[in-house]
């Protein structure tokens, strides 16, 4: 059984696909859930471009058709065949390029760009199949028919199968015509034989291009799956980072006991109530807050500021950035997380050190920025401590997902260094 806001079962997909093609981009969430919303808007973008493959289709078949037709019929009803070759390639490399250039084939002119396509095609067909020889009549409709094919592919992409099925029963009658407008009998036996072949190339192309579509509403949906499934989870790591870095480090700080609290109630209470309004105030700026587009502070500046929230716990900072140009080449997503880093970094110091005192060391490495915290506390040994939530979440896990690492080097009795780097 699906979890509920799953991805619709690919059983029902392939309905809907086979029932009404593509989907239209939704106004508000699905009834299946927020994830077939996603998919289907996923879906409806991608599908902009399908037409390419149908016209694709159509530039390279009209010239391989006409090619053997050459071989095989000699200079015979040339002309028009020709003819009908240049312009198919002509404005179906028109019409490709004019896809791509205007973001994909939008839901408000697919009836009507379709519909002119179809047009087009139905005329071209009796214009071959007018000018051409009645000898070679049959073979010039089959370069012709090309254009049909592609034409009959792209309406099963984006209107599904009914309407490609109701196209394919048009085309026999269309066919019939075609032959009798070459002035053969419609039961001349090369017209007869050529007509049955055109009829089975557009069951092929149908065939395929509901394949195709089937196959791109499924991955899209699996993909968009697996994808909001990642995204909760680092959402999840998120949260659980800010509560860890912000509301927990508030309530242990409030849960350290000092000797001579009795005389210093007073004194204590200020602290906290002073520490609790600094973690309100940065709690509040992070939720409202909106996300930088323009130029961002100095990258000192911003570790500054660190260094001056965490001199309330007592830890006096010393920033070292004399070889460290900062040109602003990493992006804001990596500053923050190196920045953030740094911040649990120097919360571990005050924390667990017993020591007062860190250097922070700011330079450019192997392509990016390297931030080392060292301190001369009383260490620990890594190989029997396992690295807690701070170090693993906030420092390791956090600088991983933005393409950087931390590492922890300490030793009891010499210190503690923290390494945090991030790519350019």
């Amino acid at each position: 059984m699906p979890e509920a806001g799953s991805a619709a079962p690919p059983r029902a997909l392939v309905r809907t696909l086979l029932r009404s093609g593509t989907p239209a981009e939704p106004a508000g969430p699905a009834d299946d859930g927020d994830l077939a919303a996603v998919g289907d808007a996923t879906l409806a973008r991608a599908s902009r471009y399908w037409v390419l493959v149908p016209l694709a289709y159509r530039i390279a078949a009209f010239v391989k058709v006409f090619i053997g037709f050459a071989a095989a019929n000699g200079g015979a009803g040339l002309g028009p065949v020709l003819g009908a070759t240049v312009f198919a390639v002509l404005t179906g490399s028109a019409a490709a390029v004019w896809v791509l250039r205007s973001g994909g084939l939008r839901a408000r002119v697919t009836g009507r760009a379709l519909g002119l396509d179809l047009a087009v095609g139905v005329l071209l067909n009796f214009f071959v199949a007018a000018t051409a020889p009645a000898a070679v009549q049959p073979f010039a409709v089959d370069v012709s028919w090309t254009w049909l094919v592609s034409a009959v592919a792209m309406w099963a992409g984006t209107s599904g199968l009914p309407a490609a099925l109701w196209l394919f029963a048009a085309a026999v009658p269309l066919r019939a015509a075609l032959t009798l407008a070459g002035g053969l009998p419609l039961g001349h036996q090369l017209a007869l034989t050529r007509s049955i072949g055109c009829l089975v190339a557009l069951a092929v192309a149908i065939v395929l291009a509901v394949a195709i579509l089937i196959m791109l509403g499924v991955g899209t949906r699996f993909a968009v799956d697996i994808g909001l499934r990642r995204g909760r989870e680092a959402e999840r790591r998120r949260t659980r980072r800010i509560m860890h870095d912000s509301v927990l480090q508030t309530l242990e700080a409030l849960a350290i006991s000092a000797p001579g609290d009795d005389a210093q109630a007073v004194t204590r209470l200020a602290e906290l109530r002073s520490v609790a309004k600094a973690e309100a105030a940065e709690l509040r700026r992070r939720i409202t807050e909106p996300v930088p587009t323009g130029p961002t502070r100095s990258f000192t500046i911003e570790l500054a500021d660190v260094a001056t929230e965490l001199a309330r716990d007592g830890l006096r900072t010393q920033l070292v950035a004399a070889d460290f140009a900062d040109d602003h080449k990493v992006s804001r997503d990596r500053r923050t997380a190196l920045v953030e880093a740094v911040r649990e970094a120097l919360r571990n110091t005050v924390k667990h050190s017993g020591t007062k005192q860190v250097v922070l060391r700011v330079e450019e490495r192997d392509g990016g920025i390297a931030v080392v915290a060292r301190d001369q506390g009383q260490g620990f040994d890594v190989r029997d401590r396992p690295p807690g939530f701070g170090i693993s979440q906030s420092i390791v896990a956090r600088l991983a997902e933005v393409g950087g690492h931390g590492t922890v080097d300490s030793q009891p009795g010499r210190g503690t260094r923290v390494t945090m780097w991030v790519p350019g």
